[in-house]
């Protein structure tokens, strides 16, 4: 259960485009995004034609061509994106719904499982590139953004 390069590769060029969508010169070119994200060319375009299929992005032919958001940042959700791009993470065996662990058909692990998938569904469904672009600006403020395990990882010894 985790999020491939793929799509954190075509966050990261969504929230690009999100960028120069709110900067009024919303088109932008493959090179472009691939350049200042350090994303490799060919891989961005095989994203690309992913996002454009799902509706995320449009496309404009020519010289003067390029990318924009298909719709508003705020209305662009990272669940949906990483779902349409990413092998679902609930094909992981123990994610799946209304199917017995090989090992133990009262497996107790596989109920932490679906805890952490639909809390990470849940956020990220609330999440837009909107709010991409808000935590983008505090960091140039260089505000402070916490962030935090909920509880630190103990080193060596158990609970």
């Amino acid at each position: 259960m985790g999020f491939t390069v793929k799509s954190s590769y075509a966050l990261r060029a969504l929230y690009e485009l999100a960028l120069a969508a709110e900067s009024g010169n919303p088109k932008l070119s493959l090179a472009k995004i691939a350049e200042r994200d350090m994303i490799p060319r060919d891989f961005l375009e095989k994203i690309f034609a992913e996002l454009r299929d799902a509706g995320f992005v449009k496309a404009t032919r020519g010289r003067y061509g390029g990318y924009v958001l298909a719709k508003p940042a705020n209305e662009i959700y990272l669940r949906d994106v990483i779902l349409k791009l990413d092998k679902p993470m609930n094909s992981y065996v123990c994610v799946r719904e209304n199917t017995e662990c090989d090992i133990d058909p009262n497996c107790t692990v596989k109920y932490v499982w679906f805890r952490l998938y639909n809390s990470m569904m849940r956020e990220l469904g609330k999440m837009t590139l909107a709010d991409l672009i808000e935590i983008g600006e505090k960091l140039k403020k260089n505000k402070r953004i916490e962030l935090q395990l909920e509880e630190k990882p103990e080193t060596g010894e158990s609970r």
